[in-house]
């Protein structure tokens, strides 16, 4: 067990370190393995069900999409926003769709508008939602000022009225995909 926590942590630095822009840890040792899909369900198992590497990965992206965000908020006067696992779920699921079917939007065929989504993630009672979308950029400091350097989805990180926010982000075939919810109850 110590040696697989001992790997996973080497695992965690190297991804972080490429992707965030940190540094890897003494004698890591990236490597690359192709892209099987999109994986975002844990796989739990074993004595003690350790949290797989990826899952830590992505919900420190995720994370740091907020920080971010909250950072551009704070400097042009509005409040941080607050994460909302709903929110979370609404992202997280609107990605992995775009990603599967290789396609960024934010409706996709057969897919209900992103307000019904984020309400059926369990998101109920708002006044007020908004949604950016994302592919192709290498990491949480990239897509925020891609956000920003757009007018649409700047307004939406701006929007003092919003006070809730969710992000998901998936890897597929070496492509990072990126959903912000925002919302206000």
């Amino acid at each position: 067990m110590t040696k697989l926590l001992a790997l996973v942590t080497l695992a965690l630095g190297v991804v972080l370190g490429s992707v965030m822009g940190l540094a890897a840890p003494q004698g890591a040792v990236a490597a690359s393995v192709p892209a099987q899909g999109v994986r975002t369900a844990p796989v739990l198992g074993g004595p003690q069900d350790v949290l797989p590497t990826r899952l830590l990965v992505q919900r420190a992206l995720e994370d740091r999409v907020v920080a971010l965000t909250n950072a551009q908020r704070r400097a042009h006067g509005c409040s941080a926003l607050r994460q909302v696992s709903y929110l979370r779920t609404s992202a997280r699921g609107h990605t992995v769709t775009m990603a599967l079917k290789n396609v960024m939007s934010h409706q996709l065929p057969g897919e209900p508008r992103f307000s019904v989504r984020i309400t059926r993630a369990g998101y109920t009672n708002w006044r007020l939602v908004a949604e950016n979308v994302a592919r192709g950029f290498s990491g949480p400091s990239a897509v925020v000022r891609a956000w920003m350097a757009s007018p649409g989805h700047r307004r939406n990180i701006l929007n003092c009225r919003l006070r809730d926010i969710g992000v998901g982000v998936v890897l597929k075939d070496g492509q990072l995909w990126w959903t912000q919810n925002f919302g206000r109850r």
